[in-house]
């Protein structure tokens, strides 16, 4: 297909080289030859009067032209993709479908496992790939790679569409046969050994450790773990304390022998919230989960 003297198939392949910034990679990708590859970007330079992608080192760099395209191209196909193109119906029993969630371990020990074995018994065939949340996911969602995104509010990308699923509040843990089992104040909270999570390889804060940055709230750091679920465990037979959510609090001291405590400093505002993709709007299959998951939420304040 040609628009203004333009094949519109090249503009799937310049997609692709702007994300990969390599005529090898994209090849591969596009499940082409390199040749292939090479003369769509040829044309592509023609048409647009600009080198696009120019080649430093082992990678290409895109040009001011490449960059100021690479938006809208996406946009455009994710147009087509999720609006022209997509199936409009969707049946729980028969679908094969895959839905990729980006949550973190806290939102799925409190909401969405459930939700999901719901999914499960509902929808025996469809498959579902969870990822923690990190930096690639945001490019990744707006690229409509990514279904649902279950985050804070203070992560939430803007222009697209979410529902706040619950809020929730800070709490302390400790362990139930330390020195702060009973009760910690602000000055013992401050003055203690701290378990944090961080998450990734980029260790990204949780939404508590920006806040407390900000506020400028000092602690000393005994440990960090790569996740909320780790906390609970390495509290015990110490006198660390940790910061932890009070839904997720409450699910682990069913487990573990923690005492739950109030914050006794100011924390921030938590928001559990979950998003898509503003092109998503219609899909039906995207919608069956969604109320799901808002149903199974709506459970935590029944």
């Amino acid at each position: 297909m040609r628009f203004d003297g333009l094949d519109l198939n090249l503009l799937v392949t310049l997609d692709v080289l702007l994300e990969t910034r390599s005529v090898t990679d994209a090849a591969l990708r596009l499940n082409l030859s390199q040749p292939s590859v090479s003369a769509a970007l040829g044309r592509l330079r023609h048409y647009f009067d600009d080198e696009l992608l120019m080649q430093m080192g082992r990678k290409m760099v895109p040009t001011a032209k490449g960059l100021e395209l690479e938006g809208p191209i996406r946009e455009m196909l994710n147009f087509v993709r999720f609006r022209i193109t997509s199936a409009d119906e969707f049946d729980p029993l028969t679908s094969k479908r895959n839905f990729r969630i980006v949550v973190s371990d806290y939102a799925y020990d409190v909401v969405i496992a459930r939700a999901l074995a719901r999914a499960g018994r509902l929808a025996p065939h469809v498959n579902f790939d969870l990822s923690s949340p990190g930096p690639q996911h945001f490019r990744q969602f707006r690229d409509g790679d990514i279904d649902i995104m279950v985050t804070v509010s203070d992560y939430m990308i803007e222009d697209h569409p979410h529902h706040v699923l619950f809020h929730d509040e800070d709490a302390v843990i400790t362990w139930g046969g330390g020195r702060y089992a009973g009760s910690i104040s602000s000055e013992q909270f401050l003055a203690a050994q701290h378990v944090i999570a961080v998450f990734g390889q980029e260790r990204m804060p949780t939404i508590t450790e920006s806040y407390f940055a900000r506020h400028g709230v000092e602690r000393k750091v005994a440990m960090q773990v790569p996740s909320f679920a780790a906390l609970p465990r390495a509290i015990l037979d110490t006198d660390r304390v940790a910061t932890l959510h009070r839904r997720h609090a409450d699910l682990f001291a069913r487990i573990y022998p923690i005492c739950i405590h109030p914050l006794p400093l100011k924390g921030p505002e938590i928001r559990e919230l979950m998003q898509w993709h503003r092109l998503k709007g219609n899909d039906q299959g995207l919608r069956w989960l969604m109320q799901l998951i808002k149903d199974e939420a709506g459970l935590l304040s029944a």
